[in-house]
């Protein structure tokens, strides 16, 4: 018996102890993290210098020295310059506006593009029948094959149908569930078990009570990162926002405009840093709101909640 519990302990001491890989791949993971973050630090720093500090101690470290003067006259002209002028409605949009309609944009998106998944995951996931084995088949096959050429065809039916450049229009775009979301949230509703279903219609719970009640709220924490996930993608898009909502320029193609368009003043890189850093703000929002439900666990089978 003495020997089976020395064992055991030798077997969690071998265990606790990393291997010389798993420390190598550790510090290798933290220089990368910190090549991520030092780029975003000094575009920080770099955006409250003025025009003689930002030339001296550009790409130096010197920058954090306490001669350095710092001021917030790059975010007063990003704020008051920052604007696109939308050449079919000829109105001139600034960042409260490119703001609000990225908003828009990006929820309506995000919002259709996970209401249908979690619909047709559910259906296929919960009901075993023929069909729900084709459409997951299917969905596979849409991912695989590349699909170009559409936006020209996208783009007449929405005229036909006499929404093109309005908001509406889109979500009747992204609310389709070919996409890897659907996949992700298969699994999580596949993953839960079949008894909880049974006991509630026993109970005498429709189907819809069985979904809303039961099975919705523990797969949450899947349903509100594919969310969360879509509506930052669709916050940063700016090339559909534009072929397909001409008259509201969002704040992607807002910085896309002022970077590229820029007037002599507007080319000065910290008044770009700045502008930029202000459109990044709702995103930053975003996931310090939600930061506890995206970091879940990633497994074969999908997102964890």
């Amino acid at each position: 018996m003495k020997k089976i519990v020395l064992s055991s302990k030798n077997k969690s001491l071998n265990k606790s102890k990393p291997s010389v890989v798993t420390i190598i791949l550790f510090i290798l993971l933290v220089v990368y993290t910190i090549g991520l973050f030092v780029p975003i630090i000094w575009a920080i720093v770099a955006s409250f210098m003025n025009k003689d500090d930002f030339v001296f101690y550009f790409g130096s470290m010197h920058a954090f020295k306490n001669g350095v003067k710092y001021t917030f006259d790059n975010y007063v002209f990003a704020w008051n310059n920052l604007n696109v002028l939308a050449v079919s409605s000829n109105i001139r949009y600034y960042i409260p506006d490119l703001l609000g309609h990225s908003v828009l944009y990006a929820l309506e998106c995000a919002l259709a593009f996970t209401i249908c998944p979690v619909i047709m995951a559910y259906a296929t996931a919960r009901f075993k029948f023929a069909f729900s084995k084709i459409v997951y088949a299917f969905v596979i096959f849409t991912m695989a094959l590349p699909i170009v050429g559409s936006m020209a065809s996208e783009i007449r039916m929405l005229h036909n149908l006499g929404i093109f450049d309005t908001f509406p229009s889109m979500i009747i775009l992204r609310f389709n569930f070919l996409s890897i979301y659907f996949l992700i949230l298969h699994a999580q509703f596949s993953s839960i078990p079949y008894e909880y279903s049974e006991a509630a219609k026993v109970d005498g719970a429709s189907n819809f009570r069985v979904m809303w009640q039961i099975i919705i709220p523990q797969s949450l924490n899947t349903i509100v990162t594919v969310f969360v996930l879509s509506f930052i993608s669709y916050w940063n898009d700016y090339q559909i926002p534009l072929l397909y909502l001409p008259s509201y320029p969002t704040a992607a193609f807002g910085i896309y405009d002022f970077v590229h368009n820029a007037s002599p003043e507007g080319a000065f890189v910290p008044v770009q840093l700045a502008g930029t850093l202000i459109m990044v703000i709702p995103i930053v929002i975003v996931f310090i709101i939600f930061n506890k439900r995206i970091r879940v666990s990633v497994s074969m089978g999908g997102i964890k909640g």
